[in-house]
């Protein structure tokens, strides 16, 4: 008696869906997406954070900059692209959904990079006292008016950690907005 092969078609149809739903976020092109839309949207400050979806302190970062940059500059022109990635013991791709509820803010655009590729590719574009290849718990703050090529112009400030260089980014944001506070 000859089995059906249709359960097994459907089931590799189904499996060929979701991983393309989430193949946007996965993968080698997470930095050329990330390079794309740093380049979309030239006229605005631009914002990229790294961190771990576990980490306290790089979670604890990500909530800083959601409360204090964000939250506190609701029209602030500025755009964040936050990649989260597997660098803290215990870290995974399950952990992506919960971590993106961290910076909810509409301004801020969320991409799971597996390959933690975009890390690798910020390793060393500044000093830093990473150790490894992978930069992580770190921010870079571009002006409006940089554009991406061969790496972004423009950067108004960086920082590693996130909470120990935070009063830099503060700085760089009140100096933007004006704000003496």
């Amino acid at each position: 008696m000859r089995r059906s092969s249709l359960p097994l078609a459907a089931m590799a149809a189904v499996l060929v869906m979701l991983v393309s739903a989430v193949a946007p976020l996965h993968g080698a092109n997470v930095l050329d997406q990330l390079k794309t839309r740093f380049n979309q949207d030239t006229g605005v400050l631009r914002l990229v954070v790294l961190v771990s979806p576990t980490c306290p302190e790089c979670t604890s970062g990500a909530g800083w900059i959601q409360e204090y940059i964000l939250k506190r500059n609701p029209t602030l022109n500025l755009k964040v692209y936050t990649v989260w990635y597997e660098m803290y013991p215990g870290d995974s791709p399950d952990d992506f959904p919960a971590a993106r509820k961290m910076m909810p803010d509409k301004r801020v655009s969320h991409f799971w990079d597996q390959g933690k590729d975009v890390g690798r590719w910020f390793f060393g574009l500044v000093p830093t006292a990473t150790t490894g290849e992978i930069e992580w718990d770190a921010f870079y703050l571009y002006d409006k008016d940089s554009v991406w090529a061969e790496r972004p112009t423009a950067m108004l400030t960086w920082g590693r950690t996130i909470l120990k260089d935070r009063r830099k980014l503060t700085a760089a944001v009140a100096e933007l907005t004006g704000d003496q506070r």
